[in-house]
């Protein structure tokens, strides 16, 4: 929640240090989901910050801890959003 505070608020450098902050704790801790999300939050948000390629690599490795936790839904969801930002 820190990282979409920055962010929300402007602080850009600060949101992107949050979002590895809240990835790193969700492995530690071992809670898969929490790491999905936190993955694909810090995805979109490198992607909105014209960041693609770093973008796309934390959307697949979000995709990759979906498919581990079994949210099926969400893994064919978010892989049509990678394909849209690989293609732009």
């Amino acid at each position: 929640l820190q990282a979409e505070l920055h962010y929300l608020n402007g602080n850009i450098g600060c949101a992107g240090e949050a979002y590895v902050a809240s990835i790193k704790s969700a492995q530690i801790h071992k809670f898969l989901h929490e790491e999905a999300l936190a993955y694909e939050l810090y995805g979109i948000f490198c992607v909105e910050n014209k960041m693609i390629d770093e973008g796309i690599n934390q959307l697949s490795m979000a995709l990759d801890k979906y498919k581990l936790w079994g949210a099926l839904k969400k893994c064919d969801d978010l892989q049509i959003f990678i394909d849209i930002v690989s293609s732009t």
